[in-house]
């Protein structure tokens, strides 16, 4: 431990040694729309990866400057002005070289969903977006910005705790980072995951890569990686001076009452920087379309985050502080609710550009403190008033990566890893409960320790125009161990006995593979192929949940079901193959048109099921007592997307169609059955148009019925359901005004990812058939964005 922690407070120190100085780039042209007019007041960001190099703004006559500090080949040069689709073009800068670059843009929107392909090899299945202001006040947690992106579904919970999954992958079989840290559920039913640990409002961009994800960027995990951050720091130009921007935002959304506001702001000089966001969130209960009233569906949230940043010599420092705090919020598909989740975080970050490649170094810790109970509307059921459940969960690790390129077409990322996490999962004694509750504290899970050690390379080769590869590899090493435990009473003895009599020990040494291609004929046409061996390791609670009591066993599960979890020490851990091809259609420059299609299957050994160890029925619904346990598996699916500009011109601006297809099936092989919770055939199609400040659009979301269910969960089928959604805005100088209304015509619809309604079974006496848990009936939201500060035009 103490040599752990000591590796982390050098690795800092230790890169601080690699400043020295690089002389100024300069690129400078004209900017103008399709008619021929300069554009005055666009943004240009020059950035080498995902470090901001240098801003600029064109003047009156269209005409900008922008100059880099460090040497910059290659790096990404962003434009965006208000009214016109963003672009990005790639230069190559050498030292203290001139670049005159003219530049055209479109009539469109801010912000666009693009390919990552930039960095010269294939990226399969992968998107990145910039979050724009409209998403971020309609939004009420972060999970939701995924929603519009191929091959994401979202497990409905918490109303702030959200779960992405990946080809029906999700929760810990998805890589998921926020700011380029990995966060661990620090509870028994996965109520804080981590994308709960960002406000909308402070999210900036979001990545996703879905099923082949390169050994660089995601291992310990299967469906692929889900990564959001926070914005870059943006520093002054050199004569400048010190400037300032910042953003005040709030919304209001009518079915449930939910409302808060969020504010940023970011001082800087041409070398130091300081940024502070926060946010505040509050939901309540939401009714269905049917005007029934889901109970269990408030939350609260409070977020802080203080950013650091300084360059110089060539150099990017950036620390953030951020202590996030959720009173309170309801689970309708759990048997508990949270009643207090508590954290602080602290991340550190150097990256080095050098003339020879790019170092980037980060450091972080993160604490938790984490409470379940029975919560308000619960208690008004036929349940004991007082439950608590308490954890404290510890995360802290490094990751270091070296991009190093070499003779000319082949560039070398390695790196390193490590993870720690460190739980403790206590339930206080409940005086007048025994021998349920009392009198002894139930142990869970006494200082459990999950410690995962990573190296990986991987080559990025460009052979010539048409062709390019990404082959890598990856050892995740994870070490697995806990302390003695014990029950309430006498009753948990012979479970705590015989678990503590054993070994808790366990090591897996697991090799990851990734080999990507692609092959571009013409500037028309993109095919791209791969497959990936990814491996994931069981988490602490899927090994180490040791009481088969039946109230014990029922704290344990973060699947919404309803059903009763335990351990099983002898699990395995998961290993998926995964196979997948995509073509793209598109015009030259992917501006006015293009249609993808990527089908993908995956095959899973020791996929971490259940088998079931008894059944108990009460009223009409009956429950499983199921144990964590290795079976085959196989997922194949088929994702399409496309968009389509029917008009885009200076008078009219710009209208275009869109549209994402999700085709999934899962199986468990040695049974016949369905997996739990894959998302059914679903679509998204929308129109959207933008004439100069105003926006507006119609969105149609389409869901098949759901019939492929796992029987072992007693899982039910859902009847298929379309919504429409309709939404404007209107961007007034600096100040944006945002109106909208989800499921318009109030469609009652049941949710394919939202288990059941286990509240409304409670508050039946425990007598009714449990059913699923019903979405959100009608709901108006409105929003209002300023832009403030000297910077304020410099981020869109």
């Amino acid at each position: 431990m103490r040599r752990n922690v000591s590796f982390l407070l050098i690795v800092p120190v230790c890169l601080l040694a690699f400043m020295c100085f690089a002389q100024a780039q300069e690129i400078h042209g004209t900017i103008t729309d399709p008619s021929g007019a300069v554009i005055s007041g666009a943004s240009l960001r020059l950035t080498a990866g995902d470090m901001l190099i240098a801003t600029a703004t064109t003047d009156q006559k269209g005409n900008y400057s922008i100059r880099a500090q460090r040497a910059c080949s290659p790096c990404q040069l962003s434009v965006s002005a208000e009214g016109f689709a963003a672009i990005s073009r790639e230069v190559r800068l050498s030292a203290t070289e001139t670049l005159a670059l003219a530049i055209h843009m479109e009539i469109g929107t801010v912000s666009e969903s693009v390919s990552v392909e930039a960095k010269g090899y294939p990226t399969l299945a992968t998107t990145q977006q910039e979050v724009s202001a409209s998403e971020k006040v309609h939004s009420l947690n972060a999970a939701e910005l995924l929603s519009d992106l191929p091959g994401v579904g979202l497990r409905q919970s918490g109303e702030l705790a959200t779960i992405p999954l990946l080809h029906g992958l999700g929760d810990e079989r998805t890589r998921l980072l926020v700011d380029g840290v990995t966060v661990s559920n620090a509870c028994a039913n996965h109520m804080n995951p981590p994308l709960s640990y960002i406000a909308p409002s402070s999210a900036t961009e979001v990545t996703v890569i879905a099923g082949i994800t390169p050994v660089s960027m995601g291992g310990d995990s299967l469906g692929g990686t889900i990564s959001l951050n926070s914005p870059l720091p943006v520093f002054a130009d050199e004569n400048e001076g010190w400037r300032s921007e910042g953003t005040l935002s709030s919304f209001v959304q009518s079915n449930g009452e939910n409302y808060g506001p969020a504010l940023s702001g970011w001082v800087a000089n041409h070398n130091f920087g300081i940024g502070y966001s926060g946010s505040w969130v509050n939901a309540g209960d939401y009714t269905d379309g049917s005007g029934h009233k889901v109970t269990s569906t408030y939350a609260q949230s409070t977020d802080h985050l203080v950013t650091l940043a300084a360059q110089g010599s060539g150099n990017l420092f950036v620390l953030q502080a951020g202590l996030h705090h959720m009173p309170y919020q309801g689970f309708p598909n759990a048997q508990m609710d949270m009643v207090r989740n508590f954290a602080e975080t602290l991340n550190f970050r150097y990256k080095r550009n050098f003339a020879w490649g790019v170092l980037d170094a980060r450091t972080f810790w993160q604490g938790t403190w984490h409470s379940m109970n029975i919560g308000e509307d619960k208690s008004t059921f036929p349940m004991p008033m007082w439950m608590p459940m308490n954890t404290h969960g510890k995360d802290y690790g490094y990751t270091v990566k070296l991009d190093v390129p070499f003779a000319e077409r082949h560039t070398l990322h390695v790196g390193s890893e490590l993870h720690r996490f460190v739980l403790a999962d206590g339930w206080p004694a409940v005086p007048g409960t025994e021998p349920y509750m009392g009198p002894n504290p139930f142990i869970s899970i006494n200082n459990g320790r999950r410690t995962r050690l990573a190296w990986f390379g991987e080559v990025a080769s460009k052979w010539g125009a048409k062709w390019s590869t990404l082959l890598g590899i990856r050892n995740d090493m994870v070490r697995m161990n806990t302390g003695q435990v014990s029950g309430y009473s006498d009753m948990y003895a012979a479970d705590a006995d015989a678990f503590n009599a054993v070994s808790h020990a366990r090591t897996d040494v697991n090799f990851d593979a990734t080999a990507l291609a692609r092959y571009e004929p013409n500037r028309s046409v993109t095919f791209e192929f791969g497959y990936a061996r990814k491996t994931r390791s069981p988490n602490l609670y899927e090994r180490y949940a040791w009481s088969t009591n039946w109230m014990a066993s029922g704290m344990v599960g973060w699947f919404g079901d309803g059903n009763y979890y335990v351990g099983n020490l002898n699990l395995k851990p998961e290993v998926g193959h995964t196979v997948s091809a995509s073509v793209s259609w598109h015009d030259p420059a992917r501006k006015q048109w293009e249609v993808k299609l990527t089908p993908y299957q995956t095959y899973v050994q020791n996929y971490i099921d259940v088998d079931a160890l008894a059944t108990a029925t009460y009223g009409a619904s009956t429950f499983a007592q199921l144990q964590f346990a290795n079976h085959d598996a196989r997922i194949y699916g088929l994702d399409a997307s496309g968009k389509a500009a029917i008009w885009n011109d200076a008078k009219f601006g710009r209208g275009e169609f869109s549209g994402v297809v999700g085709y999934l099936h899962g199986e468990r092989l040695n049974g016949g059955s369905g997996l739990y919770q894959m998302m059914p055939l679903n679509a998204r199609l929308a129109f959207d148009e933008k004439l100069k400040g105003w926006s507006g659009g119609i969105q149609v979301q389409a869901v098949n019925r759901k019939s492929n269910v796992d029987p072992r969960r007693f899982e039910q089928p859902t009847p298929g359901y379309t919504l429409v959604g309709v939404r404007t805005a209107y961007q007034l100088g600096y100040i944006r005004f945002d109106l909208g209304c989800d499921n318009l015509f109030n469609k009652y619809y049941e949710l394919p990812l939202g288990g059941v309604n286990f509240d409304d079974y409670m508050a039946s006496g425990w007598m009714s058939q449990i059913r699923p848990l019903t979405g959100r009936g009608r709901s108006v939201y409105v929003g209002l964005t300023m832009q403030l500060g000297s910077g304020r035009n410099q981020r869109q």
